[in-house]
């Protein structure tokens, strides 16, 4: 059986110069760039992420497709 697991990840930059990351699971289909982008700034003007401190700036967003295929194995009698 395959298994396909789609997630977007969005990385900021904190105070202290360290990325800190967001992962969306299953985002909706279709998101256009500028939305996208338009969220992080948001998030970052919200200051609403961040544990050490919180996140200043906007880095990269990537989407990260993951698939897995089963191995059967054959049990021993």
């Amino acid at each position: 059986m395959e298994i396909t697991k789609r997630v977007l990840v969005l990385i900021f930059t904190n105070g202290l110069g360290k990325n800190v990351s967001l992962t969306i699971n299953d985002p909706a289909e279709g998101l256009e760039d500028a939305t996208v982008s338009s969220v992080m700034d948001e998030i970052v003007a919200a200051s609403a992420l961040g544990e050490e401190s919180i996140v200043a700036n906007k880095l990269e967003a990537k989407y990260v497709i993951q698939q897995v295929d089963e191995v059967e194995l054959e049990q021993e009698a």
